[in-house]
């Protein structure tokens, strides 16, 4: 019998002040996140610290991958701050915070993940990064770009009631997203999100394809459609969705049941 899939999980460097200690560098991530892996995927979390001198050039990582059955990206209140140019991955100095140290982690590990076939879920952050790696772009602020709505967060609420289902996605016609919605047996091609961004995708990545759109035309899904494994970003955040939702539980359920299915290979392999 198999026990959980393991399920790594990115995090952030951010400089946080406690006690008598001034504000010093910690690997963080939300604790939503940690709770959505262990609750809605059913997995085993490990904790992936933001570590750029590793990610960017020595080996290690691609083993690290190898040793997990699946890689949730998550959101952040920093912005992706990298490019990919034609010489390579350039820094830029986004709008609002930046995390660099995290930008050139999760880059690797994105390239990574495709490479081993690890199933990949990127939340708000992480989908826009899965876009930066394919090559994309984003907006520096998508309720300045006229005809786009103000996609950012609320305030004046509690942080709590920020995460509330906000506007409608419309999931693309044929697009992996829908299928998966077919054979999971949920009907409609119109749901309603939460929405906590700031930046959003300008230009899609190479073999990046939109799985979703909100109504003012802001992409909101998107999948690689030639990647072997399973590979899904989302902008809204999913790991606050209640199970009554069925356009995210569809979502988890696809990305679980991919997980499973490479914790099994995986053992098999280990045990042969």
């Amino acid at each position: 019998m198999t026990g959980r899939p393991i399920v790594g999980i990115s995090c952030c460097l951010r400089s946080l002040a406690f006690g008598d200690y001034p504000a010093t560098p910690h690997h963080t991530v939300f604790h939503k996140y940690v709770d959505y892996v262990v609750n809605k995927v059913g997995a085993v979390p490990v904790l992936l610290p933001a570590t750029p001198g590793i990610a960017q050039g020595e080996a290690g990582y691609e083993t690290l991958v190898e040793r997990l059955d699946g890689i949730l990206l998550t959101g952040s209140p920093s912005n992706v701050g990298i490019r990919k140019r034609p010489a390579g991955i350039s820094a830029v100095e986004p709008l609002g915070t930046a995390d660099h140290a995290r930008d050139y982690t999760t880059n690797r590990l994105i390239h990574d993940c495709v490479a081993a076939r690890v199933p990949l879920l990127g939340i708000c952050r992480g989908m826009q990064e899965i876009n930066v790696a394919f090559g994309g772009d984003l907006h520096p602020e998508v309720h300045a770009v006229p005809g786009f709505l103000d996609h950012r967060s609320d305030k004046t609420l509690p942080y709590q009631q920020r995460y509330l289902p906000r506007h409608e996605v419309h999931t693309a016609p044929g697009s992996l997203l829908a299928r998966m919605l077919e054979a999971g047996g949920v009907p409609g091609d119109v749901f309603l999100v939460n929405s906590l961004h700031g930046q959003g995708v300008s230009t899609l990545g190479e073999g990046v394809a939109a799985q979703a759109m909100a109504t003012d035309g802001v992409v909101e899904a998107i999948a690689a459609p030639s990647v072997a494994s399973f590979l899904l970003g989302v902008q809204w955040h999913i790991e606050w969705s209640e199970d009554a939702q069925p356009l995210d539980k569809s979502i988890t359920a696809a990305f679980r049941a991919a997980c499973i299915e490479r914790s099994q290979l995986r053992i098999r392999d280990e045990t042969q």
